[in-house]
């Protein structure tokens, strides 16, 4: 897939805090954007240590979601705040962009006093908040969190983070919905800013409970990537596949490989992730066979070194594929020439 692979830092924090939440899309003007989470030090740790626990910088810290240009020659703008109008706090950007040209975001917030898991349905909630425009610089807002907990009977949920696919014109949302302690995924659908329909629920098999899931059109269906909850045996060396039109899941599979349980980022049959069971470490491409149509087998058809890599997404730019993933509390690009 490659003839070269360049690696660099392309933001990094300030001080003790991290960036983390790698979100890319490509806009009608042919513009790359990436978003991203600016979190404060954390009271404790790293926030990003492999440990199992909560991360120490999720929700309800402080975070601001802030965004880039990648511009001519493959440099970066500065990052920019989001426009006012929305809330103070944000975290954990999903982006897409609609039939119309509408750039969507979903993310998460809080008033301060409630984190995933301590948000109840009948009590305090973890808000949900959708953002759409013609780009960045240009965003209304808008907090569904009423409407989505009342659609899916959350007592908490999000919308995972990164890029994310169109289905039909409208933006696919893939959130992780909890019910007391079990855990599934819904798929929701956005169009210039409002809610038009709603997959229904994929819940794993055999009990597993699903957590970050990618989106990716394939061969005229939908396909979610899941995450599996945990770490360390529960959660690592698997994750789940399940395919649909859309609307219905027609089918869904366990896909036994090296992976820690991490957010990542699928495109076609192409999938990005920390290619290691007992760490975010090992960035690798993989190319993937149609579950669908028996056992899925992988073949790596990119690495990215044995050092660490967290949270990850991947865009083709040109005649260049882009990832950036977390790496030193920092954001790092890999960019590869075809």
């Amino acid at each position: 897939m490659t003839d070269s692979v360049d690696f660099r830092c392309i933001v990094a924090p300030k001080g003790a805090g991290e960036v983390r939440i790698p979100g890319l899309v490509t806009l009608v003007d042919e513009r790359m954007v990436l978003f991203f989470d600016e979190r404060p030090a954390p009271a404790s740790g790293t926030g990003s240590d492999f440990n199992g626990l909560t991360m120490a910088s999720d929700l309800p810290n402080p975070n601001r979601i802030l965004w880039m240009v990648r511009e001519g020659a493959g440099q970066w703008s500065e990052p920019h705040p989001l426009p006012a109008g929305g809330p103070p706090v944000s975290s954990d950007a999903c982006v897409g962009v609609d039939g119309d040209g509408l750039l969507h975001l979903a993310f998460a917030s809080t008033d301060g006093r409630v984190g995933y898991m301590d948000s109840r349905a009948d009590g305090e909630r973890l808000r949900a908040w959708w953002a759409w425009g013609s780009g960045p610089e240009d965003l209304a807002y808008a907090d569904v969190t009423d409407e989505l907990y009342e659609l899916t009977g959350a007592d908490a949920l999000f919308a995972t983070s990164g890029g994310t696919v169109s289905v039909d014109g409208a933006v696919a949302l893939p959130y992780v919905v909890r019910v007391g302690d079990a855990t599934h995924v819904r798929v929701v659908y956005a169009r210039a800013g409002r809610l038009v329909g709603a997959a229904d629920p994929l819940v794993g098999d055999g009990g597993a409970l699903l957590d970050e899931t990618t989106l990716g059109v394939w061969d005229g269906r939908l396909v979610a990537n899941c995450r599996i909850q945990g770490f360390e045996g529960r959660g690592s060396g698997a994750r789940y596949l399940a395919w649909g039109d859309g609307h219905s899941w027609e089918g869904g599979c366990l896909w036994e490989l090296d992976d820690p349980g991490c957010n990542a980022r699928m495109v076609g049959d192409l999938f990005v992730h920390p290619g290691r069971r007992d760490a975010r470490a090992g960035g690798e491409i993989l190319r993937v066979s149609a579950p669908w149509e028996g056992p899925v087998v992988s073949q790596a058809v990119a690495s990215f070194g044995d050092g660490v890599f967290g949270y990850s997404d991947f865009m083709s730019a040109g005649d260049e594929a882009v990832v950036v993933f977390e790496r030193d509390r920092g954001l790092w690009e890999a960019a590869m020439r075809r």
